[in-house]
Protein backbone atom coordinates (compact mmCIF):
# COMPACT_ATOMS: atom_id res chain seq x y z
CA UNK A 1 0.00 0.00 0.00
CA UNK A 2 2.73 2.55 -0.65
CA UNK A 3 1.56 4.03 -3.32
CA UNK A 4 3.02 7.40 -4.95
CA UNK A 5 0.48 10.57 -5.24
CA UNK A 6 1.11 9.43 -9.62
CA UNK A 7 -0.04 6.27 -9.12
CA UNK A 8 -2.95 6.00 -6.37
CA UNK A 9 -5.94 6.13 -7.97
CA UNK A 10 -7.77 9.77 -8.16
CA UNK A 11 -11.27 10.01 -7.06
CA UNK A 12 -14.19 9.56 -9.90
CA UNK A 13 -11.35 8.45 -12.56
CA UNK A 14 -9.41 5.40 -11.47
CA UNK A 15 -11.18 2.28 -10.40
CA UNK A 16 -10.11 2.00 -6.62
CA UNK A 17 -8.99 -1.77 -5.78
CA UNK A 18 -9.56 -1.47 -1.81
CA UNK A 19 -12.67 -0.49 -0.60
CA UNK A 20 -14.02 -2.11 2.31
CA UNK A 21 -17.64 -2.03 3.14
CA UNK A 22 -19.14 -2.30 7.06
CA UNK A 23 -22.01 -1.50 9.18
CA UNK A 24 -20.47 -0.26 12.42
CA UNK A 25 -17.77 2.20 11.67
CA UNK A 26 -15.22 0.74 14.72
CA UNK A 27 -14.19 -1.92 11.66
CA UNK A 28 -12.50 0.63 9.75
CA UNK A 29 -9.72 0.55 12.37
CA UNK A 30 -9.70 -3.50 12.14
CA UNK A 31 -9.55 -3.32 7.94
CA UNK A 32 -6.83 -0.49 8.56
CA UNK A 33 -4.67 -2.79 10.87
CA UNK A 34 -5.46 -6.14 8.84
CA UNK A 35 -4.19 -4.12 5.83
CA UNK A 36 -0.71 -3.15 8.01
CA UNK A 37 -1.57 0.63 7.09
CA UNK A 38 0.72 3.45 9.14
CA UNK A 39 1.49 6.61 8.64
CA UNK A 40 -1.18 7.63 6.83
CA UNK A 41 -3.19 10.81 5.90
CA UNK A 42 -6.95 10.28 7.28
CA UNK A 43 -9.38 12.00 5.32
CA UNK A 44 -12.97 10.88 7.37
CA UNK A 45 -16.29 12.44 5.98
CA UNK A 46 -18.69 11.84 8.81
CA UNK A 47 -21.23 13.84 10.37
CA UNK A 48 -19.28 12.75 13.64
CA UNK A 49 -16.06 12.84 14.30
CA UNK A 50 -15.77 9.50 16.06
CA UNK A 51 -12.35 10.43 18.01
CA UNK A 52 -12.81 10.14 21.88
CA UNK A 53 -10.09 8.84 24.00
CA UNK A 54 -10.34 5.45 25.06
CA UNK A 55 -9.45 5.04 28.76
CA UNK A 56 -6.46 2.39 28.57
CA UNK A 57 -4.49 2.67 31.94
CA UNK A 58 -4.69 -0.21 34.43
CA UNK A 59 -5.68 1.23 37.70
CA UNK A 60 -3.39 -1.64 39.10
CA UNK A 61 -0.41 0.30 38.49
CA UNK A 62 -1.40 2.00 41.80
CA UNK A 63 -0.77 -0.40 43.85
CA UNK A 64 2.91 -0.13 42.67
CA UNK A 65 3.10 3.47 44.41
CA UNK A 66 5.35 3.78 47.63
CA UNK A 67 4.23 7.07 48.76
CA UNK A 68 0.48 8.91 48.93
CA UNK A 69 2.77 11.77 46.42
CA UNK A 70 3.65 9.10 44.10
CA UNK A 71 -0.29 7.93 43.50
CA UNK A 72 -0.88 11.65 43.60
CA UNK A 73 1.48 12.04 40.41
CA UNK A 74 0.22 8.92 38.98
CA UNK A 75 -3.30 10.40 39.07
CA UNK A 76 -1.93 14.13 37.60
CA UNK A 77 -0.22 12.48 35.01
CA UNK A 78 -2.90 9.49 34.21
CA UNK A 79 -6.40 10.64 33.54
CA UNK A 80 -7.70 7.90 31.13
CA UNK A 81 -8.19 4.66 33.77
CA UNK A 82 -9.81 1.96 32.51
CA UNK A 83 -11.83 0.71 35.00
CA UNK A 84 -14.28 -1.50 33.02
CA UNK A 85 -11.71 -5.03 33.51
CA UNK A 86 -11.92 -5.04 30.25
CA UNK A 87 -8.77 -5.28 27.46
CA UNK A 88 -8.36 -1.52 25.94
CA UNK A 89 -9.45 -3.47 22.01
CA UNK A 90 -13.10 -4.25 23.13
CA UNK A 91 -13.27 -0.53 24.20
CA UNK A 92 -13.16 0.32 21.02
CA UNK A 93 -16.62 1.65 19.35
CA UNK A 94 -18.27 3.53 16.70
CA UNK A 95 -17.19 6.94 18.63
CA UNK A 96 -13.78 6.37 19.53
CA UNK A 97 -11.83 4.49 16.82
CA UNK A 98 -10.09 7.00 15.37
CA UNK A 99 -8.18 7.08 18.79
CA UNK A 100 -6.08 4.07 18.59
CA UNK A 101 -5.64 4.75 14.95
CA UNK A 102 -3.99 7.88 15.94
CA UNK A 103 -2.15 6.22 19.02
CA UNK A 104 -0.86 3.02 16.72
CA UNK A 105 0.42 5.01 14.18
CA UNK A 106 -2.01 3.70 11.16
CA UNK A 107 -3.18 7.64 11.16
CA UNK A 108 -0.53 10.29 11.39
CA UNK A 109 -2.89 13.33 10.43
CA UNK A 110 -6.28 13.48 10.47
CA UNK A 111 -8.89 15.65 8.71
CA UNK A 112 -12.88 15.98 9.34
CA UNK A 113 -14.76 16.61 6.83
CA UNK A 114 -17.75 18.06 7.88
CA UNK A 115 -21.54 18.83 5.41
CA UNK A 116 -20.83 22.03 4.16
CA UNK A 117 -23.77 23.10 6.22
CA UNK A 118 -21.22 22.81 9.45
CA UNK A 119 -19.41 24.85 8.57
CA UNK A 120 -22.24 27.57 8.59
CA UNK A 121 -22.01 27.41 12.20
CA UNK A 122 -18.46 27.21 13.17
CA UNK A 123 -19.12 27.72 17.08
CA UNK A 124 -20.96 24.38 16.62
CA UNK A 125 -18.07 22.36 15.50
CA UNK A 126 -16.12 24.37 17.93
CA UNK A 127 -18.16 23.28 20.28
CA UNK A 128 -17.34 19.78 19.34
CA UNK A 129 -13.72 19.54 20.06
CA UNK A 130 -14.38 21.42 23.04
CA UNK A 131 -16.54 18.85 24.42
CA UNK A 132 -14.12 16.25 24.23
CA UNK A 133 -11.95 18.06 26.65
CA UNK A 134 -14.50 17.63 29.20
CA UNK A 135 -14.32 13.88 28.79
CA UNK A 136 -10.08 14.07 29.47
CA UNK A 137 -9.65 17.44 31.27
CA UNK A 138 -5.93 17.05 31.29
CA UNK A 139 -5.10 17.08 28.00
CA UNK A 140 -3.39 19.96 26.24
CA UNK A 141 -5.96 21.50 24.04
CA UNK A 142 -5.88 24.34 21.50
CA UNK A 143 -8.99 25.42 18.94
CA UNK A 144 -8.79 27.93 16.68
CA UNK A 145 -11.35 28.76 13.51
CA UNK A 146 -9.73 30.69 10.73
CA UNK A 147 -9.90 30.26 6.54
CA UNK A 148 -12.89 28.06 6.42
CA UNK A 149 -11.35 25.70 8.90
CA UNK A 150 -11.30 24.83 12.28
CA UNK A 151 -7.91 23.51 13.85
CA UNK A 152 -7.79 21.13 17.04
CA UNK A 153 -4.32 20.78 18.71
CA UNK A 154 -5.04 18.29 21.28
CA UNK A 155 -1.73 17.09 22.87
CA UNK A 156 0.30 15.83 20.37
CA UNK A 157 -2.55 15.76 17.70
CA UNK A 158 -3.69 18.45 15.28
CA UNK A 159 -7.30 17.51 13.82
CA UNK A 160 -8.85 19.87 11.27
CA UNK A 161 -12.07 20.70 10.08
CA UNK A 162 -13.39 21.26 7.38
CA UNK A 163 -15.88 21.23 4.33
CA UNK A 164 -15.66 19.47 0.27
CA UNK A 165 -14.61 22.73 -1.11
CA UNK A 166 -11.68 23.75 1.68
CA UNK A 167 -10.14 19.67 1.61
CA UNK A 168 -6.20 20.54 1.29
CA UNK A 169 -4.74 19.15 -1.73
CA UNK A 170 -2.82 16.34 -0.70
CA UNK A 171 0.86 15.37 -2.05
CA UNK A 172 0.36 11.63 -1.16
CA UNK A 173 -2.77 9.05 -1.53
CA UNK A 174 -4.79 9.65 1.68
CA UNK A 175 -7.00 6.99 3.88
CA UNK A 176 -10.74 7.64 2.74
CA UNK A 177 -12.98 7.11 5.58
CA UNK A 178 -16.90 7.69 4.57
CA UNK A 179 -19.79 7.34 6.92
CA UNK A 180 -23.22 7.09 4.66
CA UNK A 181 -24.93 9.42 7.14
CA UNK A 182 -22.69 11.98 5.96
CA UNK A 183 -24.79 12.55 2.84
CA UNK A 184 -28.07 12.82 4.52
CA UNK A 185 -29.28 15.97 5.86
CA UNK A 186 -27.85 17.54 8.77
CA UNK A 187 -28.71 16.03 12.25
CA UNK A 188 -30.82 19.36 13.36
CA UNK A 189 -33.29 19.23 9.96
CA UNK A 190 -33.81 15.56 10.52
CA UNK A 191 -34.77 15.84 14.13
CA UNK A 192 -37.40 18.39 12.76
CA UNK A 193 -38.32 15.63 10.21
CA UNK A 194 -39.47 12.89 12.82
CA UNK A 195 -41.23 10.35 11.78
CA UNK A 196 -41.22 11.69 7.94
CA UNK A 197 -37.31 11.23 8.03
CA UNK A 198 -37.05 8.95 4.64
CA UNK A 199 -39.14 11.98 3.13
CA UNK A 200 -35.75 13.75 3.39
CA UNK A 201 -33.09 13.96 0.42
CA UNK A 202 -29.61 13.89 0.57
CA UNK A 203 -27.65 16.99 0.49
CA UNK A 204 -25.42 15.44 -1.34
CA UNK A 205 -25.74 12.27 -3.39
CA UNK A 206 -22.70 9.62 -3.85
CA UNK A 207 -22.05 10.68 -7.71
CA UNK A 208 -21.69 14.45 -5.99
CA UNK A 209 -19.64 13.34 -3.75
CA UNK A 210 -17.35 11.58 -5.97
CA UNK A 211 -16.85 14.38 -8.36
CA UNK A 212 -15.94 16.70 -5.85
CA UNK A 213 -13.47 14.71 -4.30
CA UNK A 214 -12.20 14.69 -7.63
CA UNK A 215 -11.97 18.36 -7.91
CA UNK A 216 -9.99 18.26 -4.70
CA UNK A 217 -7.83 15.68 -6.39
CA UNK A 218 -8.10 13.55 -4.13
CA UNK A 219 -5.79 10.28 -4.39
CA UNK A 220 -6.60 6.77 -2.20
CA UNK A 221 -5.78 3.51 -2.16
CA UNK A 222 -7.93 2.42 0.55
CA UNK A 223 -11.58 3.11 1.59
CA UNK A 224 -13.78 2.46 4.30
CA UNK A 225 -17.59 2.66 3.69
CA UNK A 226 -20.14 2.50 7.07
CA UNK A 227 -23.44 2.36 6.61
CA UNK A 228 -24.45 2.96 10.40
CA UNK A 229 -27.88 1.89 10.00
CA UNK A 230 -28.19 -0.33 13.61
CA UNK A 231 -27.53 2.86 15.20
CA UNK A 232 -30.25 4.90 14.14
CA UNK A 233 -27.88 7.30 11.97
CA UNK A 234 -28.70 5.84 8.17
CA UNK A 235 -32.30 5.14 7.69
CA UNK A 236 -32.49 1.94 6.36
CA UNK A 237 -34.20 2.98 3.34
CA UNK A 238 -31.22 4.85 2.43
CA UNK A 239 -28.81 2.13 3.31
CA UNK A 240 -28.36 1.68 -0.45
CA UNK A 241 -26.17 5.31 -0.75
CA UNK A 242 -23.45 2.87 1.01
CA UNK A 243 -23.51 0.69 -1.86
CA UNK A 244 -24.02 2.93 -4.48
CA UNK A 245 -20.67 4.83 -3.77
CA UNK A 246 -18.88 1.84 -3.21
CA UNK A 247 -20.07 0.90 -6.68
CA UNK A 248 -19.32 4.37 -8.04
CA UNK A 249 -15.51 4.28 -6.61
CA UNK A 250 -14.69 1.07 -8.12
CA UNK A 251 -16.04 1.22 -11.59
CA UNK A 252 -16.22 5.04 -12.33
CA UNK A 253 -17.56 4.19 -15.53
CA UNK A 254 -20.91 2.80 -14.77
CA UNK A 255 -22.33 0.29 -16.74
CA UNK A 256 -25.43 1.20 -18.77
CA UNK A 257 -27.84 -0.98 -16.53
CA UNK A 258 -26.26 0.36 -13.40
CA UNK A 259 -26.58 3.62 -14.21
CA UNK A 260 -30.30 3.49 -15.14
CA UNK A 261 -31.01 2.02 -12.24
CA UNK A 262 -29.84 4.53 -9.83
CA UNK A 263 -31.37 6.94 -11.86
CA UNK A 264 -34.85 5.50 -11.01
CA UNK A 265 -34.11 5.00 -7.20
CA UNK A 266 -33.09 8.46 -7.09
CA UNK A 267 -35.81 9.79 -8.94
CA UNK A 268 -38.30 7.36 -6.46
CA UNK A 269 -36.73 9.01 -3.40
CA UNK A 270 -37.73 12.67 -4.85
CA UNK A 271 -41.24 11.34 -5.70
CA UNK A 272 -41.22 10.61 -2.33
CA UNK A 273 -39.65 13.78 -0.65
CA UNK A 274 -42.45 15.64 -2.98
CA UNK A 275 -45.26 13.47 -1.22
CA UNK A 276 -46.46 11.33 -4.12
CA UNK A 277 -46.15 7.87 -3.38
CA UNK A 278 -47.50 6.67 -6.40
CA UNK A 279 -45.00 8.10 -8.63
CA UNK A 280 -42.62 6.52 -6.13
CA UNK A 281 -44.00 3.28 -6.32
CA UNK A 282 -43.87 3.02 -9.96
CA UNK A 283 -40.18 4.35 -9.94
CA UNK A 284 -39.57 1.27 -7.73
CA UNK A 285 -41.26 -1.10 -9.55
CA UNK A 286 -39.25 0.02 -13.02
CA UNK A 287 -36.04 -0.31 -10.96
CA UNK A 288 -36.93 -3.89 -10.09
CA UNK A 289 -37.62 -4.70 -13.81
CA UNK A 290 -34.09 -3.65 -14.47
CA UNK A 291 -32.59 -5.71 -11.44
CA UNK A 292 -34.89 -7.65 -9.58
CA UNK A 293 -32.04 -8.73 -7.38
CA UNK A 294 -31.83 -5.59 -6.18
CA UNK A 295 -32.99 -5.70 -1.96
CA UNK A 296 -33.54 -1.79 -1.58
CA UNK A 297 -36.09 -1.64 -3.71
CA UNK A 298 -37.71 -4.32 -2.87
CA UNK A 299 -37.36 -2.50 0.80
CA UNK A 300 -38.42 0.53 -0.02
CA UNK A 301 -41.30 -0.75 -2.07
CA UNK A 302 -42.27 -2.21 0.95
CA UNK A 303 -42.22 0.53 3.20
CA UNK A 304 -44.57 2.79 0.44
CA UNK A 305 -46.87 -0.60 0.43
CA UNK A 306 -47.37 -0.68 3.68
CA UNK A 307 -47.58 3.25 4.34
CA UNK A 308 -50.61 2.82 1.83
CA UNK A 309 -52.23 -0.10 3.39
CA UNK A 310 -50.98 -2.50 0.89
CA UNK A 311 -50.16 -4.85 3.45
CA UNK A 312 -50.12 -8.07 1.37
CA UNK A 313 -47.79 -6.43 -1.17
CA UNK A 314 -45.86 -4.54 1.39
CA UNK A 315 -44.96 -8.16 3.56
CA UNK A 316 -44.13 -10.02 -0.03
CA UNK A 317 -41.62 -7.38 -0.94
CA UNK A 318 -40.17 -7.44 2.79
CA UNK A 319 -39.71 -10.95 2.51
CA UNK A 320 -38.13 -10.90 -0.58
CA UNK A 321 -35.85 -7.74 0.62
CA UNK A 322 -34.59 -10.07 3.38
CA UNK A 323 -34.01 -12.70 1.35
CA UNK A 324 -31.69 -11.32 -1.05
CA UNK A 325 -30.08 -9.17 1.84
CA UNK A 326 -30.70 -10.55 4.59
CA UNK A 327 -29.60 -6.98 7.23
CA UNK A 328 -32.95 -5.93 5.80
CA UNK A 329 -33.81 -7.47 9.10
CA UNK A 330 -32.94 -5.14 11.18
CA UNK A 331 -34.92 -3.78 14.29
CA UNK A 332 -34.20 -0.18 12.42
CA UNK A 333 -36.91 -0.96 9.83
CA UNK A 334 -40.02 1.02 10.71
CA UNK A 335 -42.18 -2.01 10.14
CA UNK A 336 -43.10 -2.51 13.63
CA UNK A 337 -41.67 -1.15 17.36
CA UNK A 338 -38.88 -2.69 16.96
CA UNK A 339 -37.17 -0.14 18.93
CA UNK A 340 -35.05 0.18 22.64
CA UNK A 341 -36.82 0.97 25.52
CA UNK A 342 -36.10 4.93 25.13
CA UNK A 343 -38.12 5.05 22.24
CA UNK A 344 -41.06 3.27 23.78
CA UNK A 345 -43.71 6.37 23.85
CA UNK A 346 -42.92 6.74 20.27
CA UNK A 347 -43.08 3.23 19.34
CA UNK A 348 -46.46 2.94 20.97
CA UNK A 349 -47.86 6.34 19.57
CA UNK A 350 -46.70 5.30 15.82
CA UNK A 351 -47.27 1.61 15.53
CA UNK A 352 -51.10 0.70 16.53
CA UNK A 353 -51.20 -1.53 13.73
CA UNK A 354 -50.98 -4.34 14.97
CA UNK A 355 -52.18 -7.16 12.40
CA UNK A 356 -49.48 -5.99 10.08
CA UNK A 357 -47.06 -5.40 12.04
CA UNK A 358 -47.50 -9.27 13.38
CA UNK A 359 -47.34 -10.29 9.86
CA UNK A 360 -44.06 -8.16 9.01
CA UNK A 361 -42.03 -9.52 12.24
CA UNK A 362 -43.59 -13.06 11.57
CA UNK A 363 -42.15 -12.31 7.59
CA UNK A 364 -38.32 -12.03 9.29
CA UNK A 365 -38.69 -14.38 11.39
CA UNK A 366 -39.24 -17.13 9.09
CA UNK A 367 -36.08 -15.95 7.36
CA UNK A 368 -34.55 -16.01 10.29
CA UNK A 369 -35.61 -17.68 13.32
CA UNK A 370 -32.80 -16.89 15.26
CA UNK A 371 -33.79 -12.70 14.87
CA UNK A 372 -34.06 -11.58 18.49
CA UNK A 373 -35.83 -8.20 17.41
CA UNK A 374 -38.07 -9.32 15.79
CA UNK A 375 -39.10 -12.28 18.09
CA UNK A 376 -39.05 -9.17 20.86
CA UNK A 377 -41.09 -7.19 18.35
CA UNK A 378 -43.74 -10.04 18.19
CA UNK A 379 -44.02 -10.42 21.80
CA UNK A 380 -44.79 -6.71 22.22
CA UNK A 381 -47.79 -6.97 19.89
CA UNK A 382 -48.74 -10.09 21.45
CA UNK A 383 -48.41 -8.34 24.70
CA UNK A 384 -50.23 -5.01 23.55
CA UNK A 385 -52.89 -7.39 22.09
CA UNK A 386 -53.13 -9.52 25.60
CA UNK A 387 -52.23 -12.28 24.22
CA UNK A 388 -50.12 -13.03 27.08
CA UNK A 389 -48.98 -16.70 26.41
CA UNK A 390 -48.17 -16.15 22.86
CA UNK A 391 -45.96 -13.01 24.06
CA UNK A 392 -44.45 -15.19 26.77
CA UNK A 393 -43.19 -17.42 24.16
CA UNK A 394 -41.38 -15.30 22.27
CA UNK A 395 -40.26 -12.77 24.63
CA UNK A 396 -38.55 -15.47 26.35
CA UNK A 397 -36.94 -16.54 23.06
CA UNK A 398 -36.05 -12.80 22.26
CA UNK A 399 -34.02 -13.09 25.98
CA UNK A 400 -32.32 -16.02 25.20
CA UNK A 401 -30.95 -14.70 22.19
CA UNK A 402 -30.45 -11.58 23.47
CA UNK A 403 -30.08 -11.26 27.29
CA UNK A 404 -29.26 -7.89 27.35
CA UNK A 405 -32.86 -6.65 26.31
CA UNK A 406 -34.09 -4.54 29.23
CA UNK A 407 -37.39 -3.78 26.99
CA UNK A 408 -38.26 -7.30 26.37
CA UNK A 409 -37.94 -8.41 30.20
CA UNK A 410 -39.87 -5.59 30.96
CA UNK A 411 -42.31 -6.95 28.48
CA UNK A 412 -42.34 -10.19 29.72
CA UNK A 413 -43.06 -9.25 33.66
CA UNK A 414 -46.28 -7.90 32.15
CA UNK A 415 -47.05 -10.99 30.46
CA UNK A 416 -46.42 -13.23 33.71
CA UNK A 417 -48.22 -10.61 35.88
CA UNK A 418 -51.93 -10.75 33.78
CA UNK A 419 -51.07 -14.48 34.19
CA UNK A 420 -50.48 -14.31 38.21
CA UNK A 421 -47.31 -15.77 37.90
CA UNK A 422 -46.08 -13.14 40.29
CA UNK A 423 -42.50 -14.20 41.76
CA UNK A 424 -41.71 -14.57 37.37
CA UNK A 425 -43.39 -11.38 37.04
CA UNK A 426 -40.66 -9.63 39.73
CA UNK A 427 -37.46 -11.13 38.54
CA UNK A 428 -38.44 -10.17 34.98
CA UNK A 429 -38.97 -6.41 36.54
CA UNK A 430 -36.01 -6.61 38.34
CA UNK A 431 -33.81 -7.43 35.30
CA UNK A 432 -35.35 -4.80 33.36
CA UNK A 433 -34.57 -1.95 36.34
CA UNK A 434 -30.79 -4.18 36.16
CA UNK A 435 -30.70 -3.89 32.53
CA UNK A 436 -31.09 0.32 32.45
CA UNK A 437 -34.90 0.16 31.44
CA UNK A 438 -35.04 3.51 33.04
CA UNK A 439 -39.40 3.80 32.93
CA UNK A 440 -41.23 4.60 35.75
CA UNK A 441 -43.71 1.57 34.85
CA UNK A 442 -41.37 -1.35 36.43
CA UNK A 443 -41.06 0.20 39.83
CA UNK A 444 -44.92 0.73 40.17
CA UNK A 445 -45.39 -3.04 39.14
CA UNK A 446 -42.84 -4.11 41.57
CA UNK A 447 -44.97 -2.39 44.08
CA UNK A 448 -48.05 -3.34 43.47
CA UNK A 449 -46.38 -7.01 43.33
CA UNK A 450 -44.64 -6.65 46.46
CA UNK A 451 -48.11 -5.54 48.35
CA UNK A 452 -49.76 -8.55 46.57
CA UNK A 453 -47.49 -10.66 47.85
CA UNK A 454 -47.17 -9.45 51.31
CA UNK A 455 -51.21 -9.95 51.07
CA UNK A 456 -51.13 -13.29 50.28
CA UNK A 457 -48.00 -14.48 52.70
Amino acid sequence: MGETPSSAALVGRDAIDNVVLMEDHERAYHAWKQARLSGRILLHSDAHIDWAWIGDKDPRVLLEARTSRQVESMLEARGLWNLTERASSELVHIGNYIYPALKEGIVREFYWVVPDRFMERPAEVVGCFQSLGTINPQARMTVTAADHAVVATIDDTTVTACSLPHVPRFREPVLLDIDTDFLLSDPWERARAGDDLWKLLPWIWPDELVQRLNERGVRTDFVTIAYLVEGGFTPLGYKYLGDELALRLTHPRLPERDRRLLIEKRLAACDRHHNEPERAIARYEAALALAPEDASSHFNLAYLYDQRGAYDLAARRYREAVQLDPTYATAYNHFGPMYPSTMLERAQAEYERWEPATTLYRTIIESRPDHADALRGLGYVCAKQRRWDEAIVHLSRSIVLRPDAGFAHFWLGEAYGHRQRWDEAIDAYLTALRLGFHNVAPHRRLGNLYVRKRRFH
